[in-house]
């Protein structure tokens, strides 16, 4: 308990310590930048105040029983800064980098810095917002196994991750969502995580629609790192009365013709140290039992230890978690962060696909990274 409090402290000490700096940045260096701006330092600091305010007091506000659906409407404006500031900054880096460089050379681009970093990002954050609205693409990923038994070659697994259903996602959305799944006939549905943001009782009416999701061998979940942020116990009792199936170090077998399979999952690593979490993700109880002729397949939210899952004869690993950065330009950094940041990829007999997710977390902004609904096509190969 006191190591969990501990690594709390730490994370929010680093969190506002670079919030701080990022805002101040912004705030000085628009002003010395853009003279115009210069003229009300108050105003520009009062937004970057206001900012800082929101993003930490309306989460807090949300839990408190009675002023979830008060305060929604106020994520708007928080998560809306959110977004274009923090397009802004790397966009205002980059200009503040520019200018400098021109100034060596005695070129006048000092004037230029600010309304083209400001516009860049407001265009950015406008087309993200659009994109982030619309419903996920499907996008079909075969996946080629060279001994895959007969009876499994075309198997269909939807997966699902990172929805992060919360004050900003409407009830309609999850609709056409679950609508668009069920089109697709999956054989099984895999949600990898982060189902959603916010209490459970919050968030409760949203994730209801999902229980109408349908696949031949059922819904599978495993925990996200946001589970445990918004109450986890509450949240797996949501899971359980949608119908689904909440893997935890475990397995299920599934009959599908002759061949079977075996559904593998762990938690999230951030259910080590929670109170009342249970354990930590742990591999080998997670596959302990699986017969020598089921295919193992694991669902875990990062796109983490796949040596591991290969080395103990994991044939595909679902997972999610790194959004692909959500939004460009940050998507340029998560793919230096990750071996497996999205999409299909390989680690020996071992297949990884990594969801760039389904939905969006805070900012509703996909600029270039547009959400997907991912259709998984097992095939012989």
């Amino acid at each position: 308990m006191v190591s969990m409090a501990l690594r709390t402290l730490l994370f929010l000490a680093v969190v506002l310590l670079v919030l701080g700096g990022a805002c101040a940045y912004m705030a000085e260096r628009s002003m010395a930048l853009c003279p115009a701006l210069a003229v009300h330092p108050g105003v520009v600091r009062g937004v970057m105040v206001l900012f800082a305010v929101l993003l930490f007091a309306l989460p807090a506000l949300h839990r408190v029983p009675g002023l979830a659906r008060a305060v929604d409407p106020m994520f708007g404006l928080s998560y809306g800064l959110f977004s274009f500031l923090s397009t802004y900054l790397p966009y205002l880096a980059a200009a503040d980098l520019l200018q400098s460089l021109a100034g060596l050379f005695g070129l006048p681009l000092r004037a230029w810095a600010v309304p083209a970093a400001g516009t860049a990002a407001l265009v950015s954050a406008l087309l993200g917002l659009a994109t982030a609205l619309r419903p996920p693409e499907v996008r079909r990923v075969e996946v080629p196994i060279p001994d895959l038994p007969e009876d499994l070659d075309g198997f269909r697994i939807v997966q699902i991750s990172d929805l992060h259903l919360g004050p900003l996602v409407r009830r309609t959305w999850v609709d056409r969502l679950v609508a668009a799944g069920n089109a697709l006939h999956p054989d099984l549905v895999a949600v990898t995580g982060d189902l959603a943001d916010g209490e459970a009782e919050a968030v409760r009416a949203k994730a209801e629609p999902m229980g109408a999701l349908r696949a031949a061998h059922g819904i599978f979940f495993v925990t996200g790192n946001h589970e445990y942020y918004s109450g986890v116990a509450r949240w797996l009792a949501v899971v359980r009365d949608l119908g689904w199936r909440a893997l935890h170090n475990e397995h299920a077998l599934v009959q599908h013709g002759r061949a079977r399979l075996a559904v593998a999952g762990m938690p999230d690593p951030t259910a080590r140290g929670h109170p009342g979490a249970g354990d930590g993700p742990d591999l080998a109880k997670a596959l302990a039992g699986i017969p020598g002729d089921a295919l193992p397949i694991l669902l875990f939210h990062p796109p983490l230890g796949t040596e591991a899952a290969e080395r103990a004869g994991v044939r595909l690993q679902l997972s999610g978690h790194t959004h692909a950065g959500q939004y460009f330009p940050w998507s340029l950094l998560v793919q230096r962060l990750y071996v497996h940041p999205k999409g299909l990829g390989r680690q020996g007999r071992l297949w990884i696909h990594t969801s760039v997710g389904t939905g969006f977390w805070g900012p509703p902004n996909r600029f270039l990274v547009p959400a997907e609904l991912t259709l998984l096509v097992l095939k012989r190969g």
